[in-house]
Parts: C-alpha cells; structure tokens; sequence
C-alpha cells in the first residue's frame, strides 16, 4: 500500500511577518502625520482668532488712553507688557489694580490663570491664558499671556510709534504688532531653510 503524504502549510514565515511589520510601521508614521497636521491647524486657527481679540483689546486700551500705546519691543517680555496694560494689573499680583477703591475692569477679560503649561486648557483653546513666568532676561516672575503651543504672545510698536528715547519702533503693522511664533517657536530671522525675515509659520495680527 503506498501513501501519499501531503505537506499542509501553518502559519506564516519570517519574511511575511517582517513585511506585514514594515507596512504597519509606514501606516503608523502616516497617521501621526496627519494627525498631527489637523492638530496643528486646529492651534493655528485658534491663535488667530486670539491675536484678533487681544488686537480688539488693544484698541479699546488706546481708544481709553488718548491713543497712547504702551512700549512694546517684540521679545518675550513683551508679554508682560501686553498682560498689563490688557488686565489692568500694573503690580503683576494677579488681580485688575484698584482706584479709589474700586477695581478697573480689564479691557480683556477672558485670562484665566494656569500653572502648567502643559495643560488640556490650552490644547482646548481657551480664548486667553495667563501664566506667571520667569522671562529669559533674568527678572521677577511675571505674567505673560500664552498661545496655544504654551509660548508667550509677543507685543511689539508700530514703526510710526516711537519709544521713550524717541526712537521709532519697528514692526510691520503701523501701529502695532501681536503675534505668536507659531508651532515650531523660531520667530522672525530664522526658518528651517535659513534666514527668513518673516517667518510665515508665525501668527500675526495684519492691518
């Protein structure tokens, strides 16, 4: 009697598993991508509907104040700058100053206070945040109002403006500029691809 013994094939083999790896691999880092594209859209739109608000804040600052606008050179302190004249807290406690005993209502707001930079709070977009921070020039802490990446806003005069040693300010709005440094932080004067003057991932308020 003769048999007829017939191989049956289980399983996969080693160059199928490191195929089927492989592909999973490139649909992964395609995903994060795109995930990370819509993230960072969904961020950008909402630093641009907060440049527009501080901008309408700011105005209704210099409409109060004879059409003074306060220094404002750009850099991280800048913040600050923007923080206290919005808010109205010249003494960076926390709370709008008071006059005779009652307190000046802000031209903004929407502030709320956070400790961590890291916080859902701003991934969610609230309007304006407020976070009390030690700048890189060596100061006391102080309040700066954060983008959605958790960076400070920057405040910056306009080029008709001139500051206090009548030095005419620079910027690229006539009256003033406010503006996040976007997603990758580099500002103006740096890019990925080298200098570039206007760095067209930052968020900026345009007249």
């Amino acid at each position: 009697m003769k048999l007829n013994l017939v191989s049956k094939r289980s399983g996969f083999t080693l160059i199928e598993i490191l195929i089927c790896i492989a592909i999973l691999a490139m649909l992964s880092v395609v995903l994060l991508g795109v995930r990370s594209y819509i993230t960072n859209k969904k961020l950008s739109s909402t630093a641009q509907n907060q440049v527009a608000q501080l901008e309408s804040c700011m105005n209704a600052y210099r409409a109060d104040n004879s059409g003074i606008l306060p220094d404002g050179t750009g850099d991280e302190a800048s913040s600050n700058v923007m923080y206290t004249a919005l808010y109205r807290d010249a003494d960076n406690d926390g709370q709008p100053d008071k006059e005779d005993g009652v307190e000046l209502p802000p031209y903004c707001t929407t502030f709320s206070i956070i400790k961590d930079t890291k916080s859902k709070e701003i991934l969610d977009g609230i309007p304006v945040i407020k976070k009390q921070i030690r700048t890189k020039d060596g100061r006391k802490k102080r309040f700066v109002i954060l983008d959605p990446w958790g960076n400070p806003y920057r405040y910056r005069l306009g080029f008709e403006q001139e500051d206090s040693k009548g030095k005419a300010g620079k910027g690229f709005n006539p009256d003033f500029d406010i503006f996040s440094l976007g997603g990758d932080a580099l500002g103006d004067g740096k890019s990925k691809d080298g200098d570039n003057a206007d760095n067209v991932t930052n968020i900026r308020s345009y007249k």
